[in-house]
């Protein structure tokens, strides 16, 4: 017999939409879900048979249509997941990483260990397998994109177990590059990803465009735990703040198996998701240019679509006032007697890259150097030239500016060789948290990310039919395999070595033992933006010391007591016993707010603040035993004028070292100066009582009644903005002449929501009414009724009143019957 019922109403919306769920049963009740789900005639897409997860996805047949049955434990709703956000880079290279940065070229020298037989699976958009690199390492694969997905890019539909990557669309092969940075190996090519003897688990859930639904997601994490992989990488675009959703709770499932699931960093809510920072890559082989007027400097440059080397010559800038014209047809450059027979340089834009050529070839020149002015671009425009034309290549804007003032005062020529062999150039923001990579904690304020990978200028596998198969991409999605590699690395070394341990112990000790990032101030990041900091593999394995829990979050200011102690376990390892020291190390601040009035989160976020708090250990220094485990307490020491803060959070490492080596151990902490309940739901004028068919225009008068006719299409529409994640959103009707409670409108209500943001797209949400109740089918009756709505706070408590915001629209008048026109 069961106990209760669960009983989920859909959102009626006027136009066609697919609604899925979820739905979770015990095992056992599979036949009689399966005849209820037949008899209501529901779509399915996944069934879910593990430990993991007894249950299914389906659609709807009918947006009116209710999902109720008493064997039913949980539904959740389904949701896209967007496509990996990742960007090209023209630089080139033949090695992913520098040794001094990853250690991982020292771990296959000092201890042999490559990943061998550790199966990680790799969820993404499929891999060519065609590729040298690959070789025999791709053990399993499965195609969860459907025939008819596929279809719609005019491809041919791929078999259930073939995972192949048949897109030629302009970001194809995120999958492919993926892999490589994590198994791939190619002698030829002198390339190697972190773990190169790990096998390869491939599960193609993106096609062409587009995202892919979560519970694709979630059945391709199942058919990789039933497959055995150790570790399975998401370099998905997933930017769910909470932890109650699908996903979290299939991956929390996941980490209680053993399996460690990486993501990408952001402010992910799954507690038991590693979340990979992103750092730049700390150097680039690629084409430079040399100038006599820049001795011991090298630069980097890309090479128009037509042009495969570029003569050597003298640089004649072509200047009006100082400021170097476009090169374009209509200015007045033919009379310039300094350009023939030597190379030209322009601004981009006005005109097309041929026309500039056409205008460079008349004058006599023998090349063309162009830069982009606007100065918000990260990288050198790639030209598309015609195959006639004269050698054309781009350079940086810094560059062109430096040259340009060095025309200024000077008369003396600029001679530009360009070296036929490929050098090493070490950019200025090497080392440095990239500027893609997202910012934490959670919701719930856990600590995300969790540690730090590279993920700025990568250099990996592609399809074979883009650039040859190689070239180099950035984001946080290349950040994710190389932690995801690091740890195949790890496991192998344990394995290897007969050691049983946990996932959770190769995590910690990997978070013991990163390198924190340090700020052009030679000030640590703040660990909500690096974790831990950067990994690093030969230190975790040599290092004996271990450190539990590996981070700290003392919350916000709601308690001053609550949450402000921790203790740490500190086990040791060595032969010998250690003398241990621990202190603190703060980090900046982050800023979340522009000032003490506002409170629309920043983005990106001040992260540069000097607000620093004090710990107070229980003994800050300790003599631990070999083989025994101490314990130290940990008390954050806030500031006492609490005002003067407007959610500030303060952060650091706990820095720990002993007197047997230099290995570095930190744990990081953080906090909130701030009451999380204290912040308002919704931004200033918000939510507003709107019409469907014009939701981004506000009522000038906001008490004006809305007259809603059910024969048109302009229904009420409730327009809300969130300037913080909501746990619990609920819209109720009211009869505004009785007074009296009509019931939750169809979908409330809506829980675990996103905070809106400052893009377009994100900035506020529109509920609909379809002038319906949940648990009914017909719309209520005519009649003069208003919407009453509830915001729980964040962390507020459902049964404390004062942890509500509310709002209370204008009076609806309903009317069921055809508008009347008078003439």
């Amino acid at each position: 017999m069961y106990c209760f019922i669960l009983l989920l109403f859909v959102l009626f919306c006027t136009t066609a939409q697919t609604i899925s769920f979820i739905i979770e049963y015990r095992q056992e009740d599979y036949l009689v879900i399966q005849h209820y789900i037949n008899a209501q005639q529901y779509q399915v897409h996944h069934i879910f048979n593990s430990t993991l997860l007894y249950g299914m996805s389906f659609s709807l047949k009918d947006n009116r249509q209710t999902v109720s049955h008493p064997a039913i434990q949980k539904i959740y709703p389904v949701s896209e997941i967007p496509r990996p956000q990742w960007r090209s880079d023209n630089q080139t290279t033949t090695i992913p990483f520098v040794n001094k940065d990853t250690q991982i070229y020292d771990v296959y020298r000092e201890l042999n260990i490559t990943g061998q037989g550790i199966l990680i699976g790799v969820l993404d958009s499929g891999i060519d397998y065609h590729h040298t690199a690959f070789g025999q390492k791709i053990k399993v694969g499965k195609n969860l994109v459907p025939p008819s997905t596929d279809l719609k890019f005019g491809l041919t539909p791929l078999g259930e177990d073939d995972p192949f990557d048949p897109c030629t669309t302009g970001d194809a092969g995120h999958g492919t590059h993926v892999a490589g940075i994590i198994a791939g190996y190619d002698p030829e090519k002198n390339f190697r990803g972190i773990a190169p003897d790990a096998s390869l688990g491939i599960y193609r859930i993106f096609s062409c465009a587009g995202g892919a639904t979560e519970d694709t997601v979630i059945k391709a994490m199942e058919m990789a735990y039933k497959a055995g992989c150790k570790i399975i990488n998401l370099s998905l675009g997933v930017e769910n703040g909470w932890s109650e959703d699908a996903m979290a709770v299939v991956a929390e499932r996941l980490s209680n198996e053993g399996v460690i699931v990486i993501g990408v960093a952001g402010n992910q809510g799954e507690k038991d998701v590693v979340a990979a920072a992103s750092i730049e890559n700390s150097f680039y082989l690629t084409d430079v240019i040399n100038l006599n007027i820049f001795e011991k400097e090298s630069f980097f440059y890309v090479k128009s679509s037509n042009t495969t080397t570029f003569p050597d010559g003298i640089l004649a800038p072509v200047l009006n006032n100082q400021t170097a014209l476009t090169g374009c047809q209509n200015e007045n450059i033919h009379s310039l007697d300094n350009i023939k027979g030597n190379i030209m340089l322009v601004q981009r834009g006005h005109c097309t890259f041929d026309e500039k050529l056409a205008t460079a070839k008349k004058v006599g020149a023998t090349g063309l150097l162009y830069y982009d002015p606007d100065t918000s671009a990260q990288s050198i425009v790639f030209a598309k030239t015609s195959n006639d034309s004269l050698p054309c290549a781009g350079i940086e804007f810094t560059l062109a500016q430096r040259i340009i003032e060095y025309f200024k005062h000077n008369t003396k020529p600029v001679h530009v060789v360009f070296p036929m062999d490929p050098q090493v150039i070490f950019p200025n923001i090497a080392g440095q948290i990239s500027r893609f990579s997202s910012t934490g904690p959670s919701y719930e304020l856990e600590l995300k990310p969790t540690i730090t990978g590279i993920g700025g200028g990568v250099y990996s596998t592609l399809p074979l039919h883009i650039s040859d198969g190689w070239g180099i991409r950035s984001g946080t999605s290349m950040a994710a395999p190389h932690v995801s590699g690091t740890i195949a690395l790890l496991i192998d070394y344990y394995s290897k070595r007969g050691m049983n341990v946990t996932s959770t112990y190769i995590m910690e000790q990997l978070q013991n033992h990163a390198k924190v990032i340090k700020s052009t101030k030679d000030i640590p990041e703040h660990p909500v933006i690096q974790g831990a900091g950067f990994i690093q593999p030969l230190d975790a394995i040599h290092s004996k010391l271990h450190v539990s829990p590996a981070h700290i979050s003392f919350n916000d200011t709601a308690s001053l007591t609550e949450y402000k102690t921790h203790r740490l376990q500190l086990t040791n390892t060595y032969s010998r016993t250690i003398a241990v020291s621990l202190d603190n190390m703060p980090s900046q601040s982050i800023q979340p707010y522009a000032n003490l009035s506002s409170f629309t989160p920043l983005e990106p976020v001040m992260r540069n603040g000097s607000i620093t708090v004090n710990l107070e250990f229980s003994t800050p220094k300790i003599t631990i035993p070999s083989g025994s485990t101490a314990t130290v307490d940990v008390k954050v020491i806030l500031p006492t004028a609490l005002s003067h803060y407007h959610y500030h959070m303060y952060g650091g490492y706990i820095a720990i070292k002993h007197n047997l080596d230099d290995y570095s151990t930190t744990v990081p902490y953080f906090g909130v100066l701030g009451n999380m309940t204290d912040l308002p739901v919704f931004d200033k004028g918000f939510p507003y009582l709107t019409s469907s068919t014009n939701a981004t225009i506000r009522p000038t008068d906001p008490q004006a009644t809305f007259h809603y006719y059910r024969s048109t299409k302009s229904r009420p529409t409730i327009v809300v903005r969130l300037l913080s994640g909501c746990a619990r959103l609920e819209v109720k009707l009211y009869d505004a002449k009785q007074r009296s409670f009509v019931g939750d409108i169809t979908g409330s209500p809506w829980t675990y929501n996103q905070r809106n943001t400052l893009a377009n797209e994100k900035y506020s949400s529109a509920i609909e009414w379809d002038g319906k109740i949940s648990g009914q089918t017909h719309p209520v009756a005519d009649g003069t009724y208003f919407f009453h709505i509830r915001a729980l706070k964040h962390f507020g408590h459902t049964d404390n009143l004062k942890h509500w915001e509310e709002w209370t629209s204008a009076a609806i008048v309903v009317n069921n019957k055809k508008e009347l026109f008078i003439i």
